[in-house]
């Protein structure tokens, strides 16, 4: 068994001796026992947004506009085109 590390906010991480590479997991690092015995995986690449989260907070962004005190008072010129990008 490989040595176990922790991440600042106490997470097991992938012992320094870990071979996993290209999804095959390697038995003896604490990190892929885990996983092996189903563990979630943890979010990636800064936590990457799906379609539909993006979607929501596009949504929450636009609401918010068209209810903003510049929106109303048509600070936003004749035409607004806020959101159709």
């Amino acid at each position: 068994m490989y040595t176990a590390t922790y991440a600042k906010n106490g997470d097991l991480k992938h012992s320094d001796e870990c071979t996993m590479a290209f999804t095959r997991k390697d038995p003896n690092c604490p990190r892929c026992v885990e996983l092996l015995a189903g563990s979630a995986p943890r979010k990636r690449f800064g936590g990457r947004k799906t379609a539909a989260e993006i979607d929501a907070q596009r949504c929450v962004e636009i609401k918010a506009h068209f209810a903003s005190a510049r929106h109303l008072s048509g600070g936003c010129g004749p035409v607004c085109t806020f959101g159709e990008w």
